[in-house]
């Protein structure tokens, strides 16, 4: 069993605007995006840039990097969805992969019936799929909501039922995407067991996440992506390195005073003309030891930030964070969450 990629870059055309074409991007200007260059009077995005990597039995990949420096391309290219421009993709079988939570589903069907529908788009039978059923059922949690309509679902239902169903009619060889560290705590810790029952069965995987945490109880290996490129490779110190890479700066003295000087949640925007977008702090005093941070997005989907943080403390805002965003801290042994916070629209305007 075997899955690689030998020299992979894909590029994908950039629309000329009206203002003029796009210039060709300096190296090294922002992790963020691919690479734009120019070729034959056209401008290009390159995703993916001379990837190469060899799986073999068993290995689990980790895939890390900022926002656009690849990782859903090049899942997308290893499922054969993207089809590269240079380089080759190998691999000893099908590809299944998990990238849109609604992808073959029908909303208007009950989730039963969904479940049936992703079998018979993975070749099974109705024997096979009817025999699967009931452990798949269990698995999702959702009880009585299988009888529903996926209309009715939320994100995180549908998540999981897609999980559930994706991974129950999958191939020897599994990509996922981002969204597979959302979810809470309890259906994480099934997502880890479900990856372990792979690993004995001797699957290929492939994710990505920003949770680094889940990718270091999964991976054996990662790859550091940045404007499509490798710039690292090897085993999970490579999490380690990208996590320092991107770590703040430890929190001032005038902003370890403001973390205790109230209780709660809360945004402190940056100073005019500084390089900080800005902090969020906390002060939960009484809570457990076990705190956690999450981030909602706007199409509901919440994963997690930080793992086992202090009760009080500071959050230096990474480049990705955005107006409108949705934070949350949470404990393991409760389950509503202790406080919630949305970025303000100003936090736009600290941008330069």
């Amino acid at each position: 069993m075997f899955l690689s990629a030998e020299h992979l870059s894909i590029d994908f055309p950039l629309a000329v605007q009206r203002r003029g074409q796009a210039r060709a991007q300096a190296p090294g200007a922002s992790p963020l995006g691919g690479t734009i260059h120019n070729a034959r009077g056209r401008s290009f995005v390159r995703a993916i840039d001379d990837v190469c990597f060899e799986l073999g039995k068993g290995d689990r990949l980790a895939l890390v990097g900022h926002n656009g420096s690849g990782k859903s391309t090049l899942l997308r290219a290893l499922a054969g969805i993207y089809h590269p421009t240079q380089g080759i993709v190998r691999s000893s079988g099908h590809v299944s992969g998990i990238f849109n939570m609604s992808l073959g589903f029908r909303h208007e069907a009950s989730g039963y019936r969904n479940l049936v529908l992703k079998g018979m788009m993975a070749g099974r039978t109705r024997a096979q799929i009817e025999a699967a059923m009931p452990e798949i059922a269990e698995f999702t949690g959702l009880g009585p909501y299988l009888d529903m309509p996926l209309q009715t679902y939320s994100q995180g239902m549908a998540m999981r039922l897609a999980f559930a169903a994706t991974t129950a009619f999958s191939n020897d060889i599994l990509v996922m995407d981002e969204w597979i560290g959302a979810g809470d705590a309890g259906f994480q810790e099934k997502i880890i067991a479900r990856m372990t029952d792979f690993l004995h069965a001797s699957t290929i995987i492939v994710l990505a996440s920003h949770s680094t945490g889940l990718l270091r109880r999964i991976a054996n290996k990662a790859i550091w992506l940045e404007h499509g490129r490798i710039r690292m490779a090897g085993d999970v110190d490579v999490i380690d390195a990208y996590e320092a890479s991107i770590a703040p700066q430890g929190p001032s003295a005038e902003i370890r005073n403001l973390v205790h000087s109230r209780s709660g949640m809360w945004w402190l925007p940056a100073a005019p003309g500084s390089l900080s977008i800005g902090h969020l702090l906390w002060n939960y005093a009484d809570a457990p030891n076990d705190l956690q941070l999450f981030v909602e997005g706007p199409d509901g989907t919440r994963q997690l930030v930080r793992n086992s943080i202090e009760r009080a403390g500071a959050w230096q805002a990474p480049d990705w964070v955005r107006a409108g965003l949705r934070f949350e801290i949470a404990s393991r042994q409760q389950p509503e969450p202790l406080g919630q916070l949305s970025i303000p629209k100003a936090v736009k305007a600290t941008r330069a």
